[in-house]
């Protein structure tokens, strides 16, 4: 079987990818987890940034569903490494990138969709994209992402998202927090380029950098977070001077 994931290096510098399944609206698998993981195990250290896309219509539609059939006896543990432990193995490798991730949002974007979407540093969207969490809709509780979402939202909006699985568009996802910016579905790809161009622009340390800061630093208090920012800016500036 082909592969579902789409892996391509743009100028250079960026790696670019795509999940590739749109007949399934883009929807997870876990062969396709699987192959996003591999490709960013071992990111060039040239890689100024990762696009993360989806291929036709959608940015990703949600999860395949992973259940065992119906009769089968499993523990609690043995269910918790077949469903959750996968997804939230795969949230985390996805949040601690070394490098920006930056994806481009079109169509739906719900359940995983939702959460990939929240957790690239920047995520930028056409505003006709959709929001959801509809996981309660099949009597499924979404606390894999609402674990991705937590860092993004605010208790009031995650209980609300969660709890009336509301579809909300684009704007209200940028000014609740889950995306950074809002273009016209036209000039998508045109903003998409310009940050990425942006990015390209910059040395290996200096996004490295940044990245560590914001996957480190906001959870401290001020004063550790003035002592990590001065630790990082001269391991950064060092690395420019080698």
């Amino acid at each position: 079987m082909a592969s579902e994931i789409k892996v391509t290096k743009r100028d250079g510098n960026i790696l670019a990818i795509a999940l590739n399944a749109p007949a399934a609206g883009n929807a997870l698998s876990a062969e396709m987890a699987i192959d996003v993981t591999k490709a960013l195990a071992d990111i060039d250290p040239e890689t100024r940034a990762v696009l993360f896309t989806g291929e036709g219509s959608d940015f990703c539609a949600g999860r395949r569903a992973t259940m065992p059939p119906p009769g089968s006896r499993k523990t609690a543990l043995e269910l918790k490494a077949l469903i959750a432990d996968p997804v939230l193995d795969f949230y985390e490798v996805l949040r601690n990138v070394p490098v920006p991730v930056i994806a481009k949002v079109r169509g739906k974007a719900a359940g995983v969709g939702c959460a990939l979407a929240a957790l690239a540093d920047v995520a930028i969207a056409a505003d006709s994209a959709e929001f959801s969490v509809p996981e309660m809709n099949h009597d499924i509780a979404p606390t894999l992402v609402m674990t991705a979402l937590a860092e993004r939202v605010n208790r009031t909006t995650l209980a609300r998202m969660v709890l009336t699985r509301d579809v909300i568009n684009a704007a209200e996802a940028k000014e609740i927090g889950i995306i950074a910016i809002v273009v016209p579905a036209a000039q998508l790809d045109a903003e998409v380029d310009r940050i990425l161009a942006q990015l390209s622009k910059n040395t290996p340390p200096v996004v490295r950098g940044i990245k560590t800061y914001l996957n480190t630093a906001l959870e401290m208090s001020f004063s550790a977070r003035k002592v990590h920012a001065g630790l990082i800016n001269g391991i950064v500036t060092g690395e420019k001077f080698r």
